[in-house]
């Protein structure tokens, strides 16, 4: 008899770790592609404001060169001076442009501006009014470059540029300056705040999923009482199988016997009240008494019968040419075995006994699992009859 001891895990069971774990990996995928778009977003916050604060502070110089450079012009007639004033002037209005282009673009399309209320304040309500500020004060340079020099109108159009440049026009570019600094920092502060919370987020689901990996270890030490295979002894003269040796041998039976219309059974074992030994005596004599069963269920199989574990506490012995009344004549006589005084032996002189579910090949068994799911429905069934129990599928 070859005898083949493994432990097999129930479809349920297998289908909700894995989905668990599915669900888990997913949600921790989820918040980790959140934190790399969060930080992406931080990176070009920074950028922008960057930026923002960059154009803004150039509108300060770019206002006092078109100024100085207009008046150098007046007094000198410079060329030079009128193209760098010009220039000057070309690149204050095409900042301008750009930093209030999100602006209208927003309000274009019906959306909330980019613009602090602060800085909407700045820029056109009365009060300070930047954005017509600086417009007239481009009028007033072209005006005033583009126009015959008139050597008695000279130091009056110096006077005005000075006074548009330096009061309050520049005061109120320092409170643009100012103001974009401060919106920069209160986006750059959320968004940097999102990617703090949802970090530690993935932190705790992290340690959350170590403790239910913990926990899921521990729960499993609990119920399983040997973690490797249940040694048998190896001078026996069959030799030992492993899971996958197991199933092969089964689906070479199954076809064997379809082939040839040869009967098969099998008798599905469980060890009665096999959680109260572990649970009051403990994982040595519980793998004890699984030996204890595992040698006596050796002892009364035939050459030609396949036993092997797939639970703790859950033998299955595939019966070859074996007709179902055959089969249920060999589970009465182990039945007996381990009720009489032949189980001699037993750990700590207990008593032992199991339950046997007995089940016959039908047409429709295509894998070796519906037929052990059979036996064990038949054991399930006769629960409430007591231990040491024969019950037919």
């Amino acid at each position: 008899m070859a005898a083949i001891f493994t432990k097999y895990n129930r479809p349920g069971c297998i289908q909700g770790t894995m989905l668990t774990s599915i669900v888990y990996l997913l949600l921790s995928g989820l918040l980790a592609i959140f934190v790399h778009l969060t930080l992406d977003k931080v990176i070009q916050a920074q950028a922008n404001a960057a930026q923002e604060v960059n154009i803004s502070g150039q509108q300060r110089m770019l206002l006092q060169r078109a100024s100085l450079f207009a008046t150098a012009y007046l007094y000198s007639e410079d060329m030079a001076a009128k193209q760098t004033s010009l220039q000057a002037l070309g690149a204050m209005q095409a900042n301008h442009q750009q930093l209030l282009e999100p602006h209208y673009k927003a309000l274009k399309s019906g959306s909330i501006s980019p613009l602090s209320t602060e800085l909407q304040a700045l820029y056109f309500t009365i009060d300070n009014n930047v954005s017509d500020q600086l417009n007239a004060f481009s009028e007033q340079i072209y005006s005033v470059l583009n126009r015959q020099i008139d050597q008695g109108t000279t130091k009056l159009d110096a006077k005005a540029l000075m006074e548009m440049a330096y009061t309050p026009l520049l005061n109120r570019l320092n409170e643009v300056v100012y103001q974009y600094e401060s919106q920069n920092k209160v986006r750059i502060s959320t968004l940097k705040l999102v990617q703090f919370v949802v970090f530690w987020l993935i932190v705790a689901m992290m340690f959350i999923g170590l403790l239910f990996i913990v926990f899921k270890a521990r729960k499993q030490r609990t119920r399983t009482t040997i973690s490797d295979i249940l040694q048998v002894d190896v001078e026996q003269s069959n030799p030992m199988f492993n899971h996958k040796a197991f199933e092969l041998s089964a689906s070479k039976l199954i076809a064997t016997a379809r082939r040839h219309n040869e009967t098969m059974s099998i008798l599905a074992f469980d060890i009665d009240r096999f959680s109260r030994i572990l649970t009051h005596q403990g994982h040595d004599m519980a793998e004890n008494v699984l030996s204890h069963v595992a040698q006596g269920l050796l002892m009364m199989s035939r050459e030609s019968d396949y036993l092997g574990r797939v639970a703790d506490d859950k033998f299955v012995l595939l019966l070859p040419k074996t007709s179902a009344a055959q089969a249920l004549c060999l589970a009465n006589k182990i039945r007996t075995f381990f009720n009489d005084t032949h189980a001699q032996g037993a750990p700590n002189g207990m008593h032992i006994s199991v339950s046997i579910g007995v089940t016959e090949l039908e047409k429709e068994d295509s894998m070796l699992q519906h037929i052990i799911s059979r036996a064990e429905s038949a054991l399930r069934r006769k629960v409430n009859q007591g231990s040491g129990r024969v019950c037919m599928a």
